[in-house]
């Protein structure tokens, strides 16, 4: 499964920075999203399409008690895959086109990254402490408890 930051970065490893990789990632989603809001169809030739679809009321049942629930209706983003993409994903090679660096008229559309802070150094690793074994006590002679064994008892041990 890639998230959303790992395509960012994905992105990045073709030659973009990493913030205007998030940047055109969270634009995409972004404008996709607004558009299917507004009711609109969202065409990717090669890629795919995304449409809301209107979804009418219906009764649904609860599994843990049986219960049929009223669901009021509501509209849902659908996805159709391109042509492109269904090659790509059956194994096909890809027919996409590949992505390579922005065209000039996109390169408006990026945002400037912020100057970078100087780097600190490295603080040097510090080694892991080192675990010294104890040494064994002597068994120590215990005249009071002498002839007896763990629990008290007098071993049956004659001297």
């Amino acid at each position: 499964m890639v998230s959303k930051s790992q395509l960012a970065q994905r992105i990045a490893a073709r030659g973009a920075t990493p913030a205007q990789a998030a940047h055109a990632v969270d634009a995409v989603l972004g404008e996709i999203t607004a558009a299917l809001a507004a009711g609109e169809k969202v065409t990717l030739v090669g890629f795919g399409s995304f449409e809301p679809v209107a979804r009418g009321a219906r009764t649904a049942r609860n599994p843990r008690t049986g219960e049929t629930v009223p669901v009021a209706a509501t509209t849902v983003p659908r996805f159709h895959p391109g042509a492109g993409l269904r090659t790509a994903v059956d194994g096909g090679g890809t027919s996409l086109r590949p992505v390579g660096s922005l065209a000039d008229g996109y390169a408006s559309l990026v945002v400037p990254e912020a100057p970078a802070k100087a780097a600190r150094p490295a603080k040097p690793a510090k080694p892991a402490p080192k675990k010294v074994a104890k040494a064994a006590k002597p068994a120590a002679k215990d005249d009071k408890h002498k002839g007896k064994d763990a629990k008290g008892k007098k071993s049956g041990k004659k001297k």
